[in-house]
């Protein structure tokens, strides 16, 4: 069983992160450089100088007994750490060094598991309900559609190089367990009153710093039109995403920016183009949930630990005979050994047995009811990695906080336990909380999912005195349910080593009420919010540094708070952090020829950097400086987006006269202000000003309606990136001629272009094995 396919191409983006590691292992690639490649295959540095968290792509947090033993034994060789479950169905694998990055990427290729995408502007992770498929209730199982949906995504070119991130879930019913409204493409499994199979739509939610609710974009659409709603918001938000400011990247501000009617027009326009065209439709493989033949005996236990395991951690399935099992794990991880003695067990079963659980737990599946025993026994062997209260610790999610992240304040990871103890110590009846969340993040965003939570906590930097100590804000309520979904409000915000009395305190007003509510919901508008206020002022602040030192060191931490090894997030890494590397690089050049006689070298370096600056805007790859000089001139002089004038000062630079260059001094200096220029006129989706008037010569131009490119030679996806350039000159029907290799640009380009909407006029493969292909523009 795969849960979804490799594209062909990662072979190749696993080439070029393989030179800009040693690139950069060897001093020759700008930091920010590595981070921009090395985050799109889910590579993030974490605070522990020289280590690195990996993300596994996991859709439907679906992975083998086969696959999850493969990246136990993985995880063991190279970083001797736990596995990690995170909160959007993936596993991760953290402390890999810098030197074992691309062993363990290949490792895992070969177990059929890829992090590309784990990171920066892309697809990301395609997410459902832990249950899907397996439970009464569920209009039907959306995971089919959630795997065919990761296999064709990833594949495309343009999945990797939008203007931010992209999150798509699905949910089977309209309790939306996956939270549809709080992602960026949402689809809830329904019927239409013709009893046909299909999905309400919702687009531009997000948490994070700027939480907001996303809105209903179609009441309906075809089973059949899922990938042609993906393709089209894709591209969509591709042509339109604020590329520039990337903490207003996201779809959710698309939205906001355009307004409803504008945001839905774009949206149309593109998804008209290609509704039609059944040929775009997912090709589903139905997800077999059944009893599996196995010689293991089964074991027969009758003992009453027996029998409360049951009764909190199993569950039917709607197939007669069978159960699904939840793993409570301890924040969220794993021990490699006890994955081990997992896959042993599960092996009998099959490949459709295990899914991550957004709350960071583990669950079975699809395990015949006769073998209940052997699970028990195999499970309770597992001390380590599993909590024996289900509230304590499988309902309250945490993301890593400071421990590991460069953007985390505070340490959930150690405030939890510290929770669990002080809640244990107060004899609550916890069995009666089996559906409560607690949600804890290390900062304002999101990971944590502190915006979802029954009650909820994110971290902040609070003073007493004048120093620091940790500090959670304090939220409660959210709502989740189609169309209904509210995020959680805050009500406060208390001293973290205070925080442990707070959740006991509140929970024993809320337990002994429960009964006398219809839901928390109520009890919260009744009384609950009042108290909880009274709370947070009760445990607002911090003693004095003097009268108790122990409130400004975070749980976990090894000395007092202080934020001087707080980093940059780096999901956000890609083009505009390159063009930002270089651009610094002109203005300290600028200053230092500015401030004193000028030098043939930095004369040199200011030409380099100007011409590099904007190439990535058009897929191009130099691999030399000789190499940037000679595309700047195919890219910007001789499309009339800069003066022909400075020709000879490249040529000069392509020749490295460097001394030469003395005597253009101030036409250096203009160029690179040039550049800046059109650099603060590109627009949000990397369009220049004149390519506008590039147009319109070629609207006039009666030699200029076929386009011949010849980009042999060129790998994904840098070849699509370049076609998508040249058709964002040209006008609607021209046409465009492409020569492209054999293999995987072939395999491709063609079917990335169709998707955006242009047509395929033909594609013949020539004698000497490349092709041409002949494209009509949209």
């Amino acid at each position: 069983m795969d849960f979804y396919k490799i594209p062909l191409s990662l072979d190749s983006q696993l080439d070029k992160l393989e030179s800009a590691i040693d690139q950069f292992v060897n001093k020759k690639l700008d930091p920010i450089k590595f981070r921009v490649t090395r985050v799109l295959h889910g590579v993030y540095e974490q605070r522990t100088r020289d280590t690195y968290m990996v993300r596994l792509r996991c859709p439907s947090g679906g992975v083998t007994p086969h696959q999850f033993r493969g990246i136990g034994e993985i995880a063991e060789k190279y970083t001797g750490e736990d596995v990690h479950v995170t909160t959007r169905q993936e596993l991760q694998l953290h402390y890999v060094k810098v030197e074992d990055i691309l062993a363990v990427l290949k490792e895992l290729k070969e177990y059929g598991i890829s992090s590309f995408g784990g990171g920066g502007n892309t697809v990301r992770n395609i997410i459902t309900s832990p249950h899907a498929g397996i439970l009464e209730g569920e209009a039907f199982d959306v995971e089919p559609y959630a795997i065919a949906l990761t296999t064709r995504m990833i594949a495309e070119e343009d999945s990797s190089n939008l203007p931010r991130k992209f999150k798509i879930a699905f949910s089977s019913n309209e309790n939306d367990t996956a939270i549809t409204q709080s992602t960026c493409l949402g689809f809830v499994a329904k019927f239409n009153d013709a009893g046909e199979k299909g999905f309400e739509v919702y687009v531009s939610g997000g948490m994070g710093g700027n939480p907001i609710i996303g809105h209903k974009l179609l009441d309906f659409i075809h089973e059949s039109k899922v990938y042609h709603v993906a393709r089209a918001l894709k591209t969509m938000f591709d042509q339109n995403g604020d590329r520039r400011r990337k903490y207003k990247s996201r779809i959710k501000f698309l939205w906001k920016k355009l307004g409803e009617d504008k945001f839905k027009e774009l949206f149309l326009a593109e998804y008209n183009v290609i509704k039609d065209d059944e040929s775009l439709a997912l090709k589903l493989e139905p997800i077999l949930n059944e009893v599996r033949a196995t010689s293991l005996a089964s074991k027969t236990i009758t003992s009453s630990e027996f029998e409360i395991w049951k009764q909190r951690f199993v569950k039917p399935q709607k197939q007669e005979g069978l159960s699904y099992i939840m793993l409570p794990l301890v924040l969220g991880d794993i021990l490699t050994e006890d994955i081990y003695k997992l896959c042993d067990f599960l092996d009998h079963f099959g490949d459709n047995v295990l899914r991550c659980d957004r709350k960071q737990n583990l669950y079975l599946r699809n395990i015949p009811n006769k073998y209940l025993g052997n699970a028990f026994e195999v499970i309770m062997s597992m001390g380590k990695t599993l909590a024996d209260k289900p509230f304590i610790i499988s309902n309250m999610v945490n993301c890593t906080g400071a421990q590991t992240c460069k953007l985390g304040i505070c340490l959930p990871r150690g405030l939890a336990p510290r929770i669990r103890e002080r809640v244990l110590q107060s004899n609550l009846d916890l069995d009666a909380l089996s559906d409560f969340n607690i949600n804890i993040s290390g900062c304002p965003n999101t990971c944590g999912m502190h915006h979802v939570a029954d009650l909820g906590f994110f971290g902040k930097a609070a003073r007493n005195d004048g120093n620091l100590y940790p500090a959670y804000n304090v939220l409660a309520g959210a709502k989740i349910g189609k169309g209904k979904t509210e995020y959680a409000s805050i009500y406060g915000n208390v001293a973290a080593h205070n925080v442990p009395n707070l959740v006991s305190e509140f929970l024993g007003d809320y337990i002994p009420k429960k009964g006398q509510y219809q839901n928390y919901q109520e009890y919260l508008e009744k009384e609950g919010i009042d108290f909880l206020k009274s709370l947070c002022d009760k445990y607002h602040e911090a003693p004095s540094l003097v009268e108790d030192a122990s409130y400004y060191t975070d749980f976990g931490a090894k000395h007092q708070m202080n934020l001087s090894d707080m980093g940059e997030g780096e999901c956000s890494a890609g083009m505009f952090d390159m063009i930002g590397v270089d651009n610094k690089h002109i203005a300290r050049l600028q200053k230092e020829i500015e401030a004193s006689s000028p030098t043939a070298s930095n004369l040199y370096d200011l030409l380099y950097y100007s011409a590099n600056m904007l190439l990535v805007t058009r897929g191009a790859d130099p691999k030399t400086n000789s190499d940037s000089m000679a595309l700047f001139v195919e890219y910007f002089i001789d499309t009339n987006l800069v003066s022909k004038s400075y020709n000879d000062i490249i040529t000069l630079g392509k020749l490295e006269l460097k001394e030469e260059l003395l005597k253009h001094e101030a036409k250096v200096l203009a160029l690179a202000k040039d550049v800046q220029n059109l650099y603060a006129n590109m627009d949000d989706s990397l369009k220049f000003e004149n390519v506008k008037e590039a147009k319109k010569v070629k609207e006039t131009d009666p030699s200029s309606l076929l386009v011949k490119k010849d980009f042999r030679g060129v790998g994904c996806p840098m070849n699509f990136v370049k076609a998508k350039v040249v058709l964002e000159t040209m006008s609607s029907s021209e046409k465009l001629e492409l020569l492209l290799d054999d293999g995987e640009p072939i395999a491709n380009v063609p079917g990335s272009l169709k998707a955006e909407g242009h047509r395929i006029i033909f594609q013949n493969q020539n004698k000497e094995g490349y092709w041409t292909i002949l494209v009509e523009k949209a």
